[in-house]
């Protein structure tokens, strides 16, 4: 019954009214439905393949412990990979590979190259990278996708080997890099070390016997020369000493001759005039002498005690010029006896042996003359040396009294020089270090990527997944056909049964359906317009089902085929 539904009464879809125009609508439903699926199983069916392919490329820490050979790399591996990708994946890099496999050969007919390179880098290559748990990265897979397997296979593995050999010669550099550096930070290390060096040595050539570290060998050297100026004073003082027994000796010695000189004048004269004059006596100019000598000698006893040296030394003058006196007095006393007028003719005898004692005592002056230049031209060179000793005494007494400002020179030098000395080493340590862990790293024995799960050629496609679009492609045409059908239902706006009618609407009557036969004019008009009879609907219908299931069957083995 399809009764026509009033305009201004909107039309209600309960659920037997949706079936009733499903299965009004079967034909066109599965029409379209058929149609539909067979359209895209055929796009999906000629929807090119798109292999992938993967490498696994795992992060080996170092081979030698750090405690033996420290690397001077030490960049995060993650840090790293991002690097060495920047590098790998830049322009040039890819337009070469690219170039050699020969890879998009359609799209670099319609498209710029820049493009495809863009495309390449941001869809078909893909960097993963796999942290272990305390969160550095252990590994890291490469992957490829394309439409031939043994290309994308062989781009694959040339991407992993160019992130090998990349991080290879990425830490190479970067430990070459650092030996360069500090090689040229210790060339000017060692430069200003030698520059100090030589202000140091020319400043202590310059301030020798000035500097701190000499001041024990200049006090030394002070206390010598404390000594020998105190030696050469009591030389001097010796010296003078002598100098004054001397010209004691000298004086009594020149009295004695002038008296043997009078006394053989007197025994001539005696002997013609028998009349002999008495000499004069040298009794109180010795015995004065010996008086000064006790005086100086009182003196010295004032400041020193007896067993002084010069205590000694004075007795020991005083008593020799006591023995001079002496001996004077008793040649002056044989000399007056001698000459005596009781005794002419011993006289006589006596007066011949008078002229050997004035030369021998002639001789003794000249003696002791000699002896008197000599102790005066000692006590000259004493004088002399006692003005070289001060002299010296006085330049080294001025560089002990320089030594705090040479101190304070010497310091800001040498700190200088020690802060310079202490960076040469440490640098030197550094090149050392630097150069063992270059050497490690040409070695391959620091860290490194080592590929451990080549790409091999994929043996079904990456995408996309047929069975899935086509399952949805059916799915689709079946809701297109479910929808076409309703809408056209919706359209007639017509009541499919009493059902649809609102409660308070009473039903007056029902009537059966009529069929009346249609005359043979009406039946060809009908032909015409509707087409082929029931029967024909029916093969219709059946062949399109049997399509869908061809369809189905297809899409079924070809998910078991993938």
């Amino acid at each position: 019954m399809a009764i026509q539904k009033p305009a201004d009464q909107p039309l209600s879809a309960t659920a037997l009214s949706i079936a009733r125009m499903l299965w009004k609508r079967k034909l066109q439903i599965g029409m379209v439905w058929a149609l539909v699926s067979v359209a895209s199983y055929v796009v999906i069916s000629r929807l090119p393949a798109t292999y992938k392919a993967e490498v696994s490329i795992l992060v080996n820490t170092q081979q030698i412990p750090d405690r033996y050979v420290s690397s001077t790399v030490v960049s995060d591996a993650q840090d790293r990979l991002t690097a060495i990708s920047q590098q790998i994946l830049s322009t040039g890099r890819l337009q070469k590979i690219i170039e050699d496999f020969d890879l998009y050969h359609d799209q670099r007919r319609t498209h710029f190259l820049e493009e495809v390179i863009t495309t390449m880098r941001t869809q078909d290559i893909e960097v993963l990278p796999e942290r272990n748990v305390s969160g550095r990265t252990s590994s890291f897979r490469v992957t490829y996708q394309g439409p031939d397997p043994v290309v994308v296979t062989r781009v694959a593995n040339k991407l992993a080997n160019l992130y090998v050999e990349e991080n290879l010669k990425t830490r190479e550099n970067l430990a070459e890099g650092t030996t360069e550096f500090i090689e040229t930070k210790l060339k000017e290390a060692k430069q200003r070390l030698d520059e100090l060096e030589t202000a140091v040595s020319q400043y202590q050539l310059s301030h020798n016997g000035e500097l701190p570290q000499q001041e024990t060998s200049l006090n030394g050297v002070l206390t010598r020369l404390g000594t020998a100026l105190e030696a050469n004073r009591d030389a001097t003082n010796r010296a003078q000493q002598q100098k004054v027994m001397l010209q004691d000796s000298l004086s009594v010695a020149e009295d004695s001759a002038a008296n043997q000189e009078r006394e053989l004048a007197a025994t001539a004269l005696a002997a013609n005039s028998s009349s002999i004059p008495q000499p004069a006596s040298s009794e109180p100019k010795v015995a004065k002498r010996s008086e000064d000598l006790e005086a100086q000698l009182a003196d010295l006893r004032l400041r020193y005690t007896d067993s002084h040296p010069e205590i000694r030394r004075m007795r020991a003058l005083i008593d020799r010029v006591k023995r001079e006196e002496e001996r004077i007095r008793m040649e002056n006393a044989a000399v007056s006896a001698g000459a005596h007028p009781a005794a002419p003719a011993s006289q006589k005898a006596r007066a011949p042996l008078s002229s050997p004692q004035l030369a021998q005592t002639r001789e003794r002056i000249t003696s002791l003359k000699s002896q008197l230049e000599f102790s005066e031209k000692e006590l000259e060179n004493r004088a002399k040396e006692q003005q070289r000793i001060l002299g010296e005494i006085s330049i080294y007494q001025g560089r002990v009294n320089s030594m705090p400002i040479r101190e304070q020179e010497m310091s800001a030098l040498t700190r200088d020089y020690e802060i310079s000395k202490a960076n040469y080493r440490s640098l030197l340590d550094k090149k050392i270090a630097a150069d063992m862990s270059t050497d490690m790293e040409r070695r391959e024995k620091s860290e490194r990527f080592t590929i451990v799960d080549p790409a091999r050629v994929p043996g079904r496609p990456f995408k996309p997944n047929r069975q899935v679009l086509q399952m949805v492609g059916v799915l689709a045409a079946l809701v297109l056909g479910v929808a076409l059908g309703l809408g056209r239902e919706f359209q007639e706006a017509s009541l499919l049964g009493e059902w649809e009618l609102p409660a308070a609407v009473p039903v007056l009557g029902r009537l059966p359906r009529i069929e009346i036969a249609p005359t043979a004019e009406e039946s060809g008009r009908r032909r015409k317009r509707h087409g082929p009879g029931r029967k024909w609907k029916l093969a219709l219908l059946s062949s399109r089902l049997s399509a869908l299931a061809i369809i189905m069957t297809k899409i079924y083995l070809g998910s078991h085929r993938y």
